[in-house]
Order: C-alpha cells, then structure tokens, then sequence
C-alpha cells in the first residue's frame, strides 16, 4: 500500500485553493490534502494541527505573507517542505533561501506541477537518513533556476485576479488589450471578454512590462502589439484604433510623444 502524505494548501483565493486541490489529486492521488488556510495565520494553526510533509503557501497573503510562514515552518524540529506559489519569477530566489523545496508561477502549468511532486516524493518518500537536504535543495534549485532564466530579474506581471459577473477569473496578461478606469474600478479588456478590478491605473503601470505596455492616458493602458493605426482629429486630439477591434482609444497629450515616429 502506498505511503499516505499529508499537505495543507495555503491561498487567499478560494478558487485558486480549488484548482490546485483538483491539480494536486490528478498528478499525486497518494496526497491527502488536511486543510486549506486563506492566510498566514491560519496556514501556521494547520501545520501546528496536522503537522504536514508538504506545504502549498502563496507568498502575497493577507496579515503574514508566505514568505514570514516559510521563516516560521524553518524553526520547527521537523519543518515540513515548502513549495511558494507566486506571479512573480523574481521570487525564485526568496524562495530558495528560506528553504522551499520549489516555488509553482500563477497560473498554474500542470507539467510544471507534475516536476514539482516528483521533487517531492524523492524527498519524501525516498529519503535516506544521510542524506544532505541543504546540498540537494542548493543543487534543485541551481538547475530550476537555470532553466528559468528570468528567474531572479524579471517581476513584471503575469496574470491578474479580475471579477466578472460576480465570479473570480485568473486572466493572463498576454490575453489582455488594454486597462481603462471607470469611476472606482478598472476595467480589463481581452479579445472576448471584459472584467473588472479595482487595482488603479498607476498602480498597474509599474507592474506591466513597459515593453508590453504602455500608458497612453491617465486612465488608459494599451498593450503595444495591438495597436493598429494612430490618426489625429483637426483639433489635434490622437486617438488609438485597435487590431481587430471597434474599439477606439483617446491618447492625452503627455502621452502623444510616444507616437511620433509611428
């Protein structure tokens, strides 16, 4: 009979806590999953409580962040392994120093979580008493963060939470077109659907890639590959055509000079 493995998913978003649950039960059907936490403080009362092998934390967490539950987890006799869950690379490297075993990027890649419980079990299940756990960690995350090489610069972000029709949807940054604030939301353009968030549009710049996007408004950012053409009215006024889109999009002046050479 296979070897029962305890785990406790820790995650402020109950659909994400959902959809990790299912992953973890299609890729690793031996784990059993004895809590799910919505923040820090709850995650530390369930390892307290079940005394898990493996934890599932996210790193940005209401009240303690993950990153404070991993240095807490590391003062236990018996710590158990760590696994960050994160939207940014760049925390690759946090993660490796407060010992996780691994860290999963948002949205979560079933191939990439599959990688992740084979770690696991060798640790886990394989283990033997000799075994140098600070070396074998050192050299997992030498050829994780070598084969991500964005790892430890990039944190621009991937994905955001975004509501629509009252339910919760992870929408990657790639899908979207452009961000324009409606009196106290954001809305968020993709191709098929519209969503909503109530991340400001400053605040949203210095997340975005400036590669990507660009902020052509003090309401408005558009995503640069979408832009099809740029006209001006005979009142100077630049607005924005998007590909494959009605959509018409007006340009501020302060902005205007990102347009010249177009």
């Amino acid at each position: 009979m296979s070897q029962r493995i305890k785990a406790v998913i820790a995650d402020d978003e109950p659909i994400l806590r959902a959809h990790l649950k299912m992953m973890l039960e299609a890729v690793w059907p031996e784990l059993d999953i004895v809590g799910q936490a919505a923040d820090g403080e709850e995650a530390l009362m369930l390892v307290e409580a079940f005394s898990p092998q493996v934890v599932f934390l996210d790193i940005s967490m209401p009240g303690i962040d993950g990153l404070e539950v991993s240095r807490q987890l590391c003062e236990h006799a018996q710590p158990p392994y760590v696994v960050f869950i994160t939207a940014y690379d760049a925390h690759a490297v946090v993660a490796f120093e407060n010992q996780a075993i691994d860290y999963l990027l948002k949205p979560i890649e079933e191939s990439r979580l599959e990688r992740t419980v084979e770690r696991l079990q060798k640790l886990v299940l394989q283990q033997s008493p000799d075994l140098n756990q600070k070396a074998q960690l050192s050299e997992m995350f030498e050829e994780l963060i070598g084969t991500t090489q964005a790892a430890a610069t990039s944190s621009h972000l991937k994905w955001i939470k975004a509501s629509k029709n009252n339910e919760l949807h992870v929408v990657n940054t790639s899908d979207i077109e452009y961000f324009i604030a409606d009196n106290k939301y954001t809305e968020v353009h993709t191709a098929t659907d519209t969503y909503l968030i109530k991340t400001a549009v400053t605040a949203l710049e210095s997340e975005l890639d400036p590669e990507v996007f660009w902020r052509i408004h003090r309401n408005c950012i558009v995503k640069v590959e979408k832009i099809q053409r740029v006209t001006k009215d005979e009142l100077g006024h630049v607005y924005i055509d998007l590909k494959d889109s009605s959509d018409r999009l007006a340009v501020s002046r302060k902005y205007q000079s990102l347009f010249k050479q177009m």
